[in-house]
């Protein structure tokens, strides 16, 4: 109760202030402004309008001044009743469009000279919040803060933004919301606990609890764990066939797929084409030496090979299948099968994993490699097997060379792990052989990417994302970094498992997922395998900080999602926590009393919330269908024509485009179908494909475009 108490008083506050005096209009949202000359004759109504968010917004007070005289004073509902959506909100700008909207708050005034509104708002708005002034003229502010985009504008009576600013980051106060949620989460955590200790009170069976730390395993853990991932598997394969539509759905992975088929064709990046300045494709650079691409080139040499066998929607959902056993080989080396399985169960659910195990991101291959990692590692420690050290650390240079700040993030807390090995004698005789081995491996799976990085970008220590402007990590980014970080953990909890989602809203059901992890804490229960993965975690979010990067838009999380491991294990563990309530406090690690109450009531919470999300997964994944705005309308339009070689131009400058029409696309730009951006002057594509029928795309349709000579398009 007292953390809730807790968390609700200290929820960020967004205090909005707007001053009319006479000959301007000056807006203050959260300490940063905006301003336009305006005569406001007379104000007549205050509506406010909200949309639903996974934070709902709320408000605290109201109040209008005119002059020195107060007008009104209003206490604003502490959570908006808002009408159900098509959609419950899943913090996601495109998908919530959806979501519950409505007016909030509308009152009349009778104002006629200068004034100044005050309010203060809760809750976070990932759509605008409107607060509209009626009267003579219109006028309407609106803000949107604590999801991806934080920003202020001020529109006029035709809905004409008429002045704009961003929202800067607030690092106190920011913190604070970081708090704020682990308090929500510590909150449900302890009424979880309490509910649980209720059932001491009821008849338990008289068998012991037993140690259970198994890591052998037998054969069914093993074959139940198979079948999981073949399961992860085929529902990640089916969204990126049916939904996905085997397109890649951001900036990010038009590259990926532009440098497969360079690596495909034996290069690292491409010649410059004749029509090179047509070839607008996001995150690429072009250079004395060529066509150079932003990203290293280790996912792409993995979708290399699905392009190969001409699948490459597959890549990913193959290596998810992969993630979800080693997930349970994880969890039996750390703690037992059970809790493998369980954890392997969490993340077959788990709506962010499906997405990013469909997609064509370079997460898949990342955070399966890391997970591979720290798997040899813990088989090599136990074992003492010095060559599966070198293995485990070729692992995480290979995942270096795809996630290098994700990589680093699992490394650090690993390697401070092996070494506190040296506090116990009878295991530093094997600790140096797991330094040794690991870092030998660790350089070995380095070299491939060094070498690229020195072909590409003309030294072995820079990677590709250094061929952009500026510094894409820096020390000084830290206040964005924190705000990004209140962001990411905030919407981790619905994109974890999707407990709840379609049937009920509550802060607790909200709050559920980090919960349950919290639940070793709360019982203070920790183990040292548990440190290790909540540190794995916590150092993936820390070095974060460096980066204004967020990656928001794009199906939650995914910049934590290389951490998500450790999540999957830890909420498995909570439940395990929960189900042990009534073992003695000096058993670390042991099995509950099966059939006791609370081993019942916790295996009933786990199936239920589980069998809920599994229930409502297939819809909530649909829901993804032509996500970002890409779908495969370019290719079927292409297909319809009667011929195998076509020039199309884009009429529009849009990275969709060429998301669209990857799959036909060429790594050099040429090929059967030449795709270009349409410049004007046009010259340079029809001289390249001058027998080849010319259409233009725009607007989502395809249509013939006249040539004139040689000359652009008429």
């Amino acid at each position: 109760l007292l953390l809730w108490l807790a968390a609700t008083a200290a929820q960020r506050p967004t205090r909005v202030e707007v001053v009319s005096d006479g000959s301007r209009i000056v807006v203050n949202v959260a300490g940063s402004t905006a301003s336009i000359p305006l005569t406001i004759e007379s104000l007549r109504r205050i509506e406010i309008h909200a949309m639903d968010s996974i934070d709902p917004p709320g408000g605290r007070t109201l109040e209008l001044v005119e002059g020195e005289h107060v007008v009104l004073v209003e206490s604003l509902p502490p959570v908006f009743q808002l009408p159900l959506g098509r959609i419950e909100p899943l913090g996601d700008w495109e998908l919530d469009e959806f979501a519950g909207s409505g007016v909030v708050f509308s009152r009349a005034v009778d104002v006629t000279g200068p004034f100044t509104l005050r309010a203060g708002f809760t809750g976070r708005f990932l759509h605008h919040l409107l607060v509209t002034l009626h009267g003579t003229p219109t006028t309407t502010i609106s803000f949107r803060r604590g999801w991806i985009n934080n920003d202020l504008f001020i529109w006029d009576a035709d809905g004409v933004a008429v002045a704009s600013t961003s929202i800067d980051p607030e690092p106190g106060v920011d913190l604070l919301a970081v708090v704020t949620t682990l308090a929500r989460a510590g909150a449900a955590a302890a009424l979880l606990t309490a509910l649980f200790t209720l059932t001491t009170w009821l008849p338990t069976p008289q068998a012991r609890a037993s140690i259970a730390r198994s890591s052998s395993g037998g054969p069914f853990g093993l074959a139940a764990a198979v079948v999981l991932g073949a399961v992860a598997a085929g529902l990640s394969a089916w969204v990126a066939r049916a939904v996905l539509e085997a397109l890649p759905h951001f900036p990010d992975s038009v590259v990926y797929v532009l440098q497969a088929k360079w690596l495909l064709a034996g290069r690292l990046y491409q010649e410059l084409s004749p029509i090179q300045e047509h070839l607008t494709v996001p995150f690429t650079y072009v250079t004395a030496k060529g066509w150079l691409a932003h990203y290293p080139f280790g996912w792409p040499a993995l979708l290399s090979v699905g392009l190969a066998v001409g699948k490459p929607r597959l890549v990913a959902p193959v290596l998810g299948g992969l993630y979800t056993v080693l997930l349970y080989l994880v969890g039996r080396e750390l703690y037992s099968r059970g809790l493998g399985l369980m954890s392997a169960v969490l993340a077959v659910v788990s709506p962010i994993s499906c997405l990013l195990f469909a997609s064509l991101l370079s997460h898949a291959a990342g955070a399966t490699l890391i997970l591979l990692f720290l798997w040899l590692l813990l088989v090599a420690r136990r074992r003492q097997v010095p060559w599966l050290t070198v293995v485990a650390g070729l692992a995480l240079g290979c995942a270096f060379g795809i996630r290098p700040l994700a990589a680093v993030a699992v490394g650090i807390p690993c390697l401070v792990f092996i070494l506190l090995d040296l506090r116990r004698p009878a295991s530093s005789p094997r600790t140096p052989w797991l330094v040794t081995g690991t870092t030998v491996g660790a350089v070995i799976g380095l070299v491939p990417t060094l070498i690229a990085n020195r072909v590409i970008t003309g030294s072995f220590l820079s990677l590709p994302y250094s061929l952009a402007k500026g510094s894409m990590y820096s020390i000084e980014n830290w206040p964005f970094g924190l705000r990004n970080m209140d962001v990411l953990l905030a919407s981790s909890q619905p994109a974890l498992f999707g407990w709840g989602w379609g049937y009920a809203a509550s802060w607790f059901l909200t709050a559920l997922p980090l919960a349950v992890v919290l639940v070793p804490i709360l019982l203070r229960r920790l183990n040292p395998h548990d440190v290790l993965l909540l540190a794995c975690f916590a150092t993936l979010a820390l070095l974060h900080l460096g980066t204004r990067a967020h990656g928001l838009h794009g199906f939650g999380p995914r910049y934590y999602f290389d951490g998500f491991f450790a999540l999957y294990l830890l909420a498995a563990r909570g439940f395990q926590e929960l189900a042990r309530i009534g073992v003695g406090p000096d058993v670390t690690v042991a099995r509950p009393r099966y059939g006791s109450p609370a081993f019942l009531m916790a295996a009933t919470l786990f199936v239920t919330l589980n069998a809920s999300a599994l229930l409502v997964l297939p819809q909530r994944l649909e829901s993804y269908r032509g996500y970002n705005r890409v779908d495969g309308a370019l290719v079927h339009d292409i297909q319809q024509l009667d011929t195998d070689r076509a020039l199309v131009l884009f009429g529009e400058s849009d990275w969709r485009n060429w998301a669209m029409a990857s799959p036909l696309m060429a790594g050099d730009g040429g090929g059967d179908f030449v795709f270009g951006q349409d410049l004007g002057d046009n010259t340079a594509l029809f001289r390249v494909a001058p027998d080849r029928p010319a259409y233009l795309w725009l607007a989502g349709e395809l249509e013939p475009l006249a040539r004139s000579g040689d000359e652009a398009r008429d």
